[in-house]
């Protein structure tokens, strides 16, 4: 069996992210191939690329040959800027006439949400003209100007543009439920079109028309458009096919293992009690890692390749997990909150589940404490058996 790359079997910590960025990279190609040739990627690296880090991601992706990034507020694109990212970067959140001195600066193209943001923009003048994208409201109820009243903002943006210190950079729209089975992304497109007519035929070319997020590239290919938006399925999640590669592991130490009596309360509020004798571990994780609260007594770890149920309260620094009936456990062992290990997966989606919340959040909610370990797999077929070699290698290198 083939030795797994860059393990890091140094890692002392009592717990820690694993990035896969060869995974990163594959997804990239996957929605390239999706979308095909006409298309690009506008990578979305808002929110530190959903947790793993904007600078590994970028850092990864540049090699996939993206079109542009996509964040969420002006703070992060000075942090693109300040990575070397020299491409388009457009800013999706509402741009206040603050941010404009930046905006020019730093080259960022901003997305404007309505008639006097517009307006605003309009009338900055800095010397350079400001690239912006314009977001039509076509049903999300969020942001941006409404679908069915195109004909009327329409004359107002072809003034606005006469100024010469604007340019309409692009076009576009959110679906709202692009990854259900109805026809609600349909009706939506629908919509975007008719806005875009009377857009053109106000005498104003949208520019770069983009809708697309992750689902719509794997789900509507109608939509595509000129440039697609994806984030979750970039960072492993999401349930189309083909399936997004894991990007994302989360292990923690085995601290202590202890055989506890039947009658036996477990963690704060004793909402467990053994109900018989038990063998339980304790993991150096917990919600201030980013382990979700709501797992108590309802996830699980994988320890040596097999389950263990989290038992009681997940506590700020420790969890406890079940490994009755074994004696393979001991401190130092590896165990797996997310991830895989031998022939169990504990998925986004299932964590997602069980916190009665989406892949998104689990993602983005692990907490800085933990160290981001970078990993490259690309071009290897990394099984469960080649990841729990590997979890005991690092075992042994403590």
């Amino acid at each position: 069996m083939p030795a797994l790359k860059n393990v890091p079997i140094e890692v002392t910590e009592r717990a820690w992210m694993e990035v896969d960025l060869g995974a990163l990279r594959r997804n990239s190609r996957v929605l390239s191939e999706r979308v095909g040739a006409g298309c690009r990627l506008l990578p979305v690296v808002k929110a530190d690329a959903y947790g793993v880090g904007m600078e590994r991601a970028v850092r990864a992706l540049r090699s996939t040959e993206p079109w542009g990034f996509g964040v969420a507020t002006t703070q992060e694109g000075r942090a693109l800027r300040r990575l070397g990212w020299e491409g388009p970067v457009i800013v999706f959140a509402p741009t206040l006439p603050a941010d404009a001195e930046s905006l020019r600066m730093e080259r960022l193209e901003p997305v404007v949400s309505g008639i006097e943001a517009l307006l605003g923009c309009a009338a900055w003048d800095g010397g350079e003209v400001l690239p912006v994208h314009l977001e039509v409201d076509t049903g999300m109820g969020r942001l941006g100007l409404a679908w069915d009243s195109a004909e009327e903002w329409s004359r107002e943006l072809a003034d606005a543009l006469t100024g010469g210190t604007m340019r309409l950079a692009g076009t576009l729209t959110h679906f709202h439920s692009a990854d259900l089975p109805d026809d609600s992304t349909d009706t939506q497109w629908c919509r975007f079109q008719e806005a875009l007519d009377a857009m053109r035929s106000a005498g104003v070319e949208p520019g770069l028309v983009h809708a697309a997020n992750s689902a719509a590239a794997m789900l509507h290919g109608e939509t595509t458009a000129d440039l697609v938006r994806p984030g979750i399925y970039l960072y492993g999640g999401g349930s189309w096919e083909p399936r997004a590669a894991p990007v994302v592991s989360v292990r923690a130490r085995v601290l202590a293992v202890r055989d506890v009596a039947a009658g036996t309360t477990v963690s704060y509020g004793a909402t467990w009690t053994a109900p018989a004798p038990a063998r339980l571990a304790t993991l150096g994780i917990g919600y201030g890692d980013g382990l979700r609260r709501e797992l108590s007594n309802r996830g699980r770890a994988l320890v040596r390749g097999r389950e263990a149920p989290i038992r009681g309260v997940v506590c700020m620094d420790t969890t406890v997990v079940d490994v009755s009936g074994r004696d393979d456990v001991r401190p130092g062992d590896v165990a797996t909150l997310l991830g895989a290990d031998a022939n169990e997966m504990i998925g986004l989606a299932e964590m997602a589940r069980l916190c009665d919340t989406i892949d998104y959040e689990i993602l983005t909610g692990w907490d800085d404490r933990l160290p981001r370990l970078e990993l490259d797999h690309e071009g290897m077929d990394i099984d469960g058996d080649l990841v729990a070699e590997a979890l005991e290698t690092i075992r042994d290198g403590i």
